[in-house]
């Protein structure tokens, strides 16, 4: 099955070919990508919940922009010796779309800052708070002696004597 395209434009799920059943999971399923590398995208299928993990891997695209390859077993087994892409591959192209493909073949291993910015911690800063206590930033206890609470009149939380004894608000 190969995709049709009816914005006019030719797109990249259009130049893949792939079975229904292969485009039914990928619309069923819930996908989370992550650029790991020039041309190389992770791709988990996070609908496993807590063993999503056992379901990530790694799909690689080509300067255009197609994924080209998965370390998905079933493509390798099952999708690649048919000329097919996989549910990864198909997710990247029609899931992620031009922004991610274009991104992931966009994409600089760089480990250094490319800007003119520079770091500034909160140490640095000439507002910041030295963690002494002031008139501002000590607690003020409630009636009833409970220093984490806002009082029986504050806007956060109360401790529960306060709350019960709020008046309830007028409609």
């Amino acid at each position: 099955m190969q995709a049709n395209d009816t914005s006019g434009q030719k797109s990249t799920v259009a130049e893949l070919e792939f079975d229904n059943n292969t485009s039914k999971r990928v619309a069923y399923s819930e996908w989370e990508f992550t650029i790991v590398a020039p041309f190389e995208i992770e791709v988990r299928n996070a609908t496993y919940g807590p063993f999503e993990d056992e379901h990530t891997y790694r799909v690689m695209i080509n300067e255009r922009g197609i994924p080209v390859s998965c370390t998905c077993p079933g493509f390798k087994h099952h999708h690649e010796p048919n000329g097919r892409v996989g549910k990864h591959m198909l997710a990247v192209a029609a899931i992620g779309g031009p922004t991610l493909l274009d991104a992931a073949a966009a994409f600089s291993p760089h480990t250094t800052p490319s800007g003119d910015r520079e770091t500034e911690t909160i140490a640095d800063r000439s507002d910041a708070d030295d963690g002494s206590p002031t008139a501002e930033t000590e607690p003020e206890t409630c009636p009833n002696g409970n220093a984490r609470c806002d009082g029986p009149n504050g806007d956060g939380l109360s401790c529960f004597n306060c709350y019960r004894g709020r008046e309830s608000p007028t409609v």
